[in-house]
Parts: C-alpha cells; sequence; structure tokens
C-alpha cells in the first residue's frame, strides 16, 4: 500500500485581487493592490474609496492641464521655494490617496517625500480638471482637501468653462471672486488666473496675465 502524502496546492493561494473603482479599502490594502496592478493604471482613495481614473478627452482635460501645468511651472520657477507636481499621488491621511492633476507646494511647508518618493501631508494648493461641476472634484474631493488643511483649491470644469478658485478660512473653503475675470491667488503673491485665457486655450493671455501679476508681487 502506497503511503505518500500527496500536498493539495490550491492554484489560489497566491491570488491578489484587482482594484476596481467601488472598493472600500484601508490604506496598507489599498497600496498592495495598487503596487500589484499594471503600471497604465491610475487610481485614487478618497475617503477609503477607490476610483479609478478614466481615459482623458485632449479638449476637456489634456490641453487645459498642460495649460495649468506651464502657468504654475512658469510661477514656480520666478517664485523661490516652491515646487509643482504633476499627476502624483498623495498620502494625504489614513483614509485619502488622492491623485491630483497639479500641486503647489512650499519647501519645508506642510508636505515633504517619504523614502519611496510620495508626497505626504496636505499641500498648500491643489488643482484638479473636472469634466463638469457634477465631478465629485467640486463635492467629496473638495471636503476631503478642506478637512485636510489644502489651504487653496483651484477647479476647472472644462466643460462648462466655470472656474471656482477656494482659499481656507477658519477651517472652511470660502470662494476667491475674480476681479474683471482675474482670479488672484490669496497665498501666493503673483499667482494671477485669467479665467477667459483658460477657457478659450489662450496660452499667451494667461501667461501675460501671471506676468502681470508677479509684476504687482
Amino acid at each position: 500500500m502506497n503511503s505518500t502524502i500527496h500536498e493539495n496546492i490550491s492554484p489560489y493561494h497566491a491570488y491578489m485581487p484587482t482594484l476596481e473603482s467601488g472598493d472600500v479599502l484601508s490604506g496598507d490594502e489599498y497600496w498592495l493592490r495598487y503596487c500589484a496592478a499594471p503600471e497604465k493604471l491610475k487610481a485614487e482613495r478618497i475617503n477609503r474609496k477607490v476610483y479609478i481614473k478614466n481615459p482623458s478627452r485632449a479638449v476637456y482635460h489634456g490641453n487645459p492641464h498642460a495649460l495649468l501645468c506651464n502657468w504654475l511651472g512658469r510661477y514656480a520657477m520666478n517664485t523661490s521655494g516652491l515646487i509643482v507636481s504633476n499627476n502624483a499621488t498623495i498620502r494625504m491621511n489614513a483614509d485619502n490617496d488622492p491623485q491630483p492633476d497639479l500641486c503647489l507646494m512650499c519647501v519645508e511647508g506642510q508636505t515633504h517625500f517619504d523614502d519611496e518618493g510620495y508626497i505626504v501631508g496636505p499641500p498648500e494648493m491643489i488643482v484638479e480638471i473636472a469634466g463638469s461641476s457634477a465631478s465629485y472634484d467640486f463635492g467629496e474631493k473638495r471636503d476631503v482637501y478642506e478637512a485636510a488643511g489644502v489651504i487653496e483649491y483651484l477647479v476647472f470644469a472644462s466643460i462648462e468653462g466655470r472656474v471656482q478658485w477656494l482659499r481656507l478660512d477658519a477651517g472652511k473653503f470660502v470662494e476667491i471672486q475674480s476681479n474683471e475675470g482675474i482670479y488672484a491667488s490669496a497665498l501666493f503673491p503673483g499667482l494671477w488666473l485669467d479665467a477667459d485665457a483658460l477657457r478659450t486655450s489662450n496660452a499667451l493671455k494667461m501667461i501675460n496675465a501671471l506676468h502681470r501679476g508677479m509684476g504687482q508681487a
């Protein structure tokens, strides 16, 4: 009689669940699944809930993203002590790991970089390009950024052409009002945005308004 024992090895013993929109995950589980996901996948975790980012349309996302990236980059290049980051995941707190379109940080400010190169803590300014005013950028993410202590939050609803620029005041976001179509940061002197230039993708007009602002700073 053959008494050899054959170990039963299940083909599922090393299975890693995929990252799906709507998953509600702890930080440890989120990062475990995200690091195992394909490199092209882009996701963020807001109030523990996972959102997979959809493909971006050039007209409504890629183009205004490039304009705003150039705008913030020009400002930081001419202002000492600032860092601009593009599409970087932020380890903001225990329940939130957003990946905003852009952020502006002060050196030795509210954030730092961990050993893996991720941003930790709330950046001084976050910029998002939203599909519409119904986007969660105007709702749930806005509330998360407010509670975390992001000092300024700029959202551009590209389909509608709506610009909303918020600043933190006594722990609550309040709107920065434009002056004849020009928005000016309350935190960063000279950071001016020509809203009509952004809506019409007029890069030269946007940069000219910025230069005027920096000349006033």
